[in-house]
This record gives C-alpha cells, structure tokens and sequence, in this order.
C-alpha cells in the first residue's frame, strides 16, 4: 500500500503513514511493556460492587446467548431495517 502511493507519487503521504505507524507502534508496545514487564504499584484486589457484577453477568449471558442462536437477533434486525425503509 505504501509503495502504491510512493508509486503514484505520493510521497508525503507514505511519510505520514510511516510516521503514523510508528506513534501507534510505540503507544502499543507501552501498554504491553507496562502490563507484562513492569512491577504493579497496586496489588490490592479489585472489589467491584453487586450492581456492576450483575451487569456484567447480564451482559456475559446475553453474549452466550446471541453467539449459540443469533437468529433472534438478526430477526430483529430485519424487521428494524424493513421498517426503516433500509431494506
């Protein structure tokens, strides 16, 4: 792709995208350096309170859910965009 614009001649712009693919490289590889490398300065458990973990169970079952049988859903979906005009 970047020797297609360097080809087209579009130098600049395979400059940005190197350049842009850097940043985003560095900012990556933080994150993992800092969760894999790099000692925790908290190590206290995380608590999360009845609401949250009743939401989040929520949302885990209804993800199992429409994973094993998305036929609902996608039924809901047509009937939406037929009603929209989409379809």
């Amino acid at each position: 792709m970047i020797q297609a614009a360097v080809d087209a001649g579009f130098v600049w712009l395979a400059v940005v995208a190197v350049v842009t693919s850097l940043v985003g490289a560095f900012y990556y590889l933080r994150v993992v350096k800092l969760m894999y490398f790099d000692d925790a300065s908290d190590t206290s458990p995380i608590e999360a309170r009845a609401d949250n973990r009743w939401f989040l169970s929520a949302n885990g079952l209804a993800l199992l859910g429409f994973g094993i049988f998305p036929q609902q859903l996608l039924g809901i979906c047509v009937v939406a965009l037929a009603n929209s005009g989409l379809l």
